[in-house]
């Protein structure tokens, strides 16, 4: 019976080590800007306070991903854009508010609308940023 414990026991405890390390693994390798599994590359621009960033999702469905990572300033209320060349254009599902060291993202799953970029309407300060072009 003590034996079984025992063995149980650590048993448990390694599971419990090494689900931690699986899940770090997993998210340091989606932190990079190259393409991961799922997903085209990111491009970013640095727009002075921030990172706006656009990824491309090829698939079914495909889309498009929005984000902007603020390092520094006051905080602001934003919206996403998508504008496409072939002329397809969507908005967000709303304004957000973001301050210094937070991260908003949103998915736009439009399927392949061929080449797009990421408008970030900056509503607080009444500007208009633009990520680089990406395709699924």
């Amino acid at each position: 019976m003590i034996t079984r414990r025992r063995i149980s026991t650590i048993a448990l405890a390694v599971v419990c080590a090494a689900v931690p390390l699986t899940t770090f693994s997993v998210s340091a390798a989606q932190a990079g800007t190259s393409g991961t599994a799922g997903f085209g590359p990111t491009r970013c621009i640095n727009i002075g306070n921030g990172d706006l960033c656009a990824t491309g999702i090829p698939g079914s469905p495909a889309g498009y991903d929005a984000a902007y990572a603020k390092r520094a300033g006051s905080a602001l209320t934003a919206r996403f854009h998508l504008q496409c060349q072939n002329g397809f254009r969507r908005s967000d599902n709303g304004a957000f508010s973001i301050s210094a060291g937070q991260r908003r993202s949103f998915v736009f799953s439009v399927g392949n609308q061929g080449s797009c970029q990421v408008v970030m309407q900056d509503i607080t300060n009444n500007q208009n940023f633009h990520s680089a072009w990406v395709q699924p």
